[in-house]
């Protein structure tokens, strides 16, 4: 039988973040748990949206960011990965990519339940991976699905490694500059409730190997798509791949190219200077996908 955890409101991250590193020793590599974590009937704060909207580059308007979405549900996430059940530390945990279908946009003021659930571990080269599943309803209606997948390096799933596929380059030329502040972090974090200290702490930054604070990869999925919302149709599926993180300040190069054909949207997030890759994604019309 499926194990609910009923969370009634937004949980404040930073305990449930330190109870989920708390528990990563305890953590056995055993199966994945039966377990949903479920948030009914939430009201969108206009204020919180808007604060979300303006660092992640959204107008103002009656719709809710897909993305936002999304935000919604990552404190849920944690609070599966801190419970017991989950076999895999936070600690060491790697966010790979997400995919989000939007089957149609969530008006503000209307009442969304969401349901976290993990599926499909399975192993990796450098460790295992799983898959973290989202959606969102409006009453009966399914209006959001997501799937979130996180690498635990040096963690253990049952079945053979699969060799990753030949992949294109990204599309590159000229694009969007954005300049990040310093203080991207901090400000994401503030509407995010994704309190992990490398995005906040150049010192904890340094602890874990990177020369300074990183963006969260939600901030990075969340401008990109800002970028061509009022581009998108009502109903699509957004997926993105984080590959190198994106050292804050700097300046990065957003990249769109659309398929004249297909109406599909090739995106590329780019160090400007060096070109490297940072994300890379695609937007397909239809919620079929």
């Amino acid at each position: 039988m499926t194990r609910t955890i009923e969370v009634t409101s937004n949980p404040n991250l930073a305990p449930v973040f330190a109870k989920a590193v708390a528990t990563s020793r305890l953590k056995s590599g055993k199966a994945l748990p039966v377990l949903d974590v479920v948030r009914r009937d939430i009201q969108v704060d206009p204020s919180h949206l808007a604060a979300y909207n303006q660092v992640s580059g959204f107008p103002l308007r009656n719709e809710v960011p897909s993305t936002y979405l999304h935000n919604l549900s990552f404190p849920l996430q944690v609070t599966l990965f801190a419970d017991r059940s989950y076999p895999y530390p936070l600690t060491g945990s790697v966010h790979l990519s997400n995919r989000i279908t939007q089957h149609r946009p969530v008006l503000l003021g209307e009442p969304v339940t969401i349901t976290v659930s993990t599926a499909n571990a399975r192993p990796h080269r450098r460790g295992a991976m799983v898959d973290v599943l989202g959606e969102a309803r409006v009453g009966e209606e399914l209006v959001w699905e997501g799937v979130s997948t996180y690498l635990y390096r040096g963690q253990k799933a049952p079945g053979e490694v699969e060799e990753p596929a030949e992949e294109s380059d990204a599309v590159d030329g000229t694009g969007s500059i954005w300049r990040l502040s310093g203080d991207l972090g901090r400000r994401f974090a503030g509407v995010s409730g994704d309190v992990n200290p490398i995005h906040m702490n150049p010192f904890a930054a340094k602890a874990l190997g990177f020369p300074t604070t990183i963006a969260h990869g939600a901030w990075s999925m969340a401008r990109m798509l800002a970028a061509l919302e009022n581009r998108l149709p009502s109903a699509y599926t957004y997926e993105v791949s984080f590959r190198k993180p994106v050292l804050i300040p700097s300046t990065v190069r957003f990249v769109a190219r659309q398929d004249a054909s297909s109406g599909d949207w090739e995106l590329a997030l780019r160090n400007n200077k060096k070109g490297t890759e940072h994300a890379r994604g695609r937007i397909t019309a239809g919620s079929g996908g």
